[in-house]
């Protein structure tokens, strides 16, 4: 493996989709905090006023008419299950409103996408020294020192916005079940708005680094990029392999088609160019082979053991072997060179035969 202070180079576009895919993306949780406390000033200000008033209705309802209530197996559970779903009614939007927010603030990190290889059972998971790692490890330590740093400040400010209140506090005792809500009310908007302050700025600076630290997470190497790059593109060396194979397929494909040739055309030793041409059957003669130094002189070979005429024609040779390609007929501005030459070779034939 690259050594991590190798990794110099930005992630790739594919690097970044597989993380993705594998369902490692930034997640800040403090973006969830602090949208969880938007949405309570949210409930305090709007379903709030609300459920207060009913809960203090209903405070005022089992309190003064206590004595109405039979506390036996049958009153007991007949007083329970109201509550329950009076509890239910009244709190019920505000705890909506509140999973709401918390989903909204965990979406603000992108959309979200489903991950198997997450909940995918692994071996790793239960092993005491990866379970160490995530304990004590880097990221573990931030964590623990930004909660332990928001715990200080949330208790800080709630003892400071609370702190003018304690007297009042322990008076309440003698106040109006009806108003004691509201009171509690009244006191929880002003400590939510002291304690977004402080968690809001967490959040933000922690999205920030919870953003650089997956980028730097899926920083790459040099020999990462050109393993990418390999496993996308495909490895040079085997594709050149592959490619000197197919050559080698062809040019065997071309040294069988020699020996059925009409004419091989010489310049004479640099160049060859094999022909063939059936009168019936072409309307103009194909090119079945062709090749400079070497591979000419091992089709000159073939062609002589095979009994293939062949004529020098300098000029022709060249030309053919720079505009004619494999398997496809001539050009045409050949066309009255190769006649000719392929005349002649086929009166040379018939002169031999009678």
């Amino acid at each position: 493996m690259a050594d991590k202070d190798q990794k110099t180079h930005a992630p790739s576009s594919k690097r970044i989709d597989d993380a993705r895919k594998k369902g490692d993306t930034p997640t800040a949780p403090e973006m969830r905090h602090a949208a969880v406390f938007v949405a309570i000033l949210v409930v305090l200000g709007w379903v709030g006023v609300h459920a207060f008033a009913r809960l203090g209705t209903m405070l005022v309802r089992l309190w003064g008419n206590a004595d109405d209530f039979v506390v036996d197996p049958n009153g007991a559970q007949s007083l329970f299950t109201g509550l329950l779903g009076q509890m239910t009614v009244v709190l019920g939007p505000v705890f909506a409103v509140l999973v709401g927010f918390a989903l909204l603030g965990g979406m603000m990190h992108g959309m979200p996408s489903i991950s198997w290889t997450r909940v995918a059972p692994k071996l790793s998971k239960l092993s005491p020294m990866a379970g160490a790692k995530r304990v004590f490890g880097k990221q573990a330590f931030v964590e623990f020192a930004k909660t332990l740093a928001k715990l200080c400040v949330v208790s800080g400010v709630a003892v400071m916005v609370l702190q003018p209140h304690f007297v009042a506090l322990g008076t309440m005792v003698a106040v109006d079940p009806s108003q004691i809500g509201m009171i509690a009310g009244t006191l929880v908007v002003a400590l939510v708005k002291a304690i977004l302050i402080p968690v809001a700025t967490l959040a933000f600076f922690d999205l920030i680094y919870q953003r650089w630290a997956w980028f730097t997470k899926l920083k790459m190497s040099l020999q990462e990029l050109k393993d990418e790059h390999k496993d996308s593109e495909g490895d040079t060396k085997i594709k050149g392999k592959m490619r000197q194979i197919a050559r080698q397929r062809a040019r065997s494909r071309m040294m069988a088609a020699v020996p059925e040739a009409t004419v091989i055309i010489t310049n004479p030793t640099h160049y060859a160019v094999a022909l063939k041409y059936d009168h019936g059957s072409m309307g103009a003669p194909i090119v079945v082979a062709k090749g400079v130094d070497v591979l000419a002189l091992r089709i000159r070979e073939v062609a002589t053991v095979a009994g293939v005429p062949l004529v020098e024609n300098r000029p022709l040779a060249r030309a053919l072997y720079a505009s004619a390609e494999i398997g496809r007929p001539i050009p045409t501005e050949q066309y009255a060179a190769v006649a000719e030459i392929i005349g002649y070779v086929m009166r040379l034939a018939r002169e031999r035969r009678t």
